[in-house]
């Protein structure tokens, strides 16, 4: 498996606080719901980014951002033939409601808001609203720590909508020509089964 942006170490076996595995969500959200930008990829030398980037292998990409930007669009957005990263596409092969106000209803649980605009089953939304979850989740323990109605919660969500993207994965790796989107599905693709798995142990 080629580790992210194609160079450093593969995703390590575990992630040990939730504020880290929070912050992998959102770095992997942020790659999936944009194309980089010159100031996206100055934030990944800064804190808290530049830190997720170890348990992750990560380095910058060698490629202009004019030529992610053309990778992201090609990929993502068409004109045709596109991999569009929303879980009704992918799914039922048809755009519907139901995933994405799924989505909005958990959304609206801890009073979360886009980050930029797009639908609510898009994998970018789904994994930033995972991280919000899991932070949600950290707050109530402190709180409480006889119950985790939070941590149903984000188990329910991440059952829900993070369990569908790996043929979207296997296809953007097959496609994709720039290291970054290709090691991204990959990493992506590794970092959910480690959390599906992470998730199923501490159900039982």
């Amino acid at each position: 498996m080629t580790p992210l942006f194609g160079l450093g170490k593969l995703i390590d076996s575990e992630i040990e606080n939730v504020e880290s595995v929070a912050t992998v969500y959102s770095l992997l959200a942020r790659l999936w719901m944009q194309e980089v930008d010159a100031p996206f990829l100055e934030a990944l030398a800064k804190e808290p980014l530049v830190s997720a980037l170890a348990p992750l292998g990560l380095s910058l990409p060698t490629e202009s951002v004019e030529q992610l930007a053309i990778e992201y669009c090609a990929l993502f957005i068409g004109p045709k033939n596109a991999l569009l990263p929303m879980q009704s596409v992918w799914q039922k092969t048809q755009l519907d409601s139901q995933s994405a106000s799924s989505v909005a209803k958990f959304a609206e649980l801890i009073g979360y808001v886009m980050p930029a605009p797009a639908l609510w089953d898009h994998l970018g939304i789904q994994l930033d609203l995972m991280s919000h979850l899991l932070l949600a989740t950290r707050s109530q323990k402190k709180r409480d720590k006889e119950t985790d109605v939070a941590g149903e919660v984000t188990t329910a969500f991440f059952d829900r909508h993070l369990n569908w993207p790996s043929p979207l994965l296997l296809a953007t790796s097959q496609r994709a020509r720039l290291p970054l989107y290709r090691s991204l599905a990959e990493i992506t693709q590794q970092f959910l089964k480690m959390e599906s798995k992470t998730r199923s142990s501490t159900s039982l």
